[in-house]
């Protein structure tokens, strides 16, 4: 059962099957993927997705989660929520959100967007 915040402790993100990211060091970017998330949509915390108009739903399966190394107790597993484009409020999204998103609408449509043509 997820503590407070809602993380959960390893054995309990074994149990749910979703993919888990161990990052290198404490806030690194890089690391390793356990399994594979959706190719499309975007992978949100709880309050992230509370804060863009698309909460939680009770009872709802995270997609992933990211192994926090600088939490000192058992609960290091922070879950993560999958949510298409359409279900969020695009006025809220940061630059990295809405960088990831239209991406990921390129590559569903097949087109090429402005890095991508400078690129090639």
């Amino acid at each position: 059962m997820p503590n407070g915040r809602g993380y959960f402790t390893k054995n309990e993100m074994m149990d749910t099957g979703a993919s888990c990211f161990i990052p290198d060091a404490t806030g690194s970017l890089t690391g390793r993927w356990y399994g594979s998330i959706p190719d499309d949509g975007i992978a949100l915390t709880r309050k992230r997705c509370a804060e863009l108009g698309a909460p939680v739903k009770e009872r709802e399966d995270a997609i992933a989660f990211i192994y926090r190394v600088e939490i000192k107790d058992d609960y290091r597993y922070v879950p993560f929520y999958h949510r298409q484009a359409h279900e969020l409020n695009r006025k809220k999204t940061n630059r990295l959100e809405e960088r990831l998103l239209q991406r990921r609408a390129n590559e569903e449509v097949g087109k090429l967007g402005p890095s991508d043509i400078l690129e090639a």
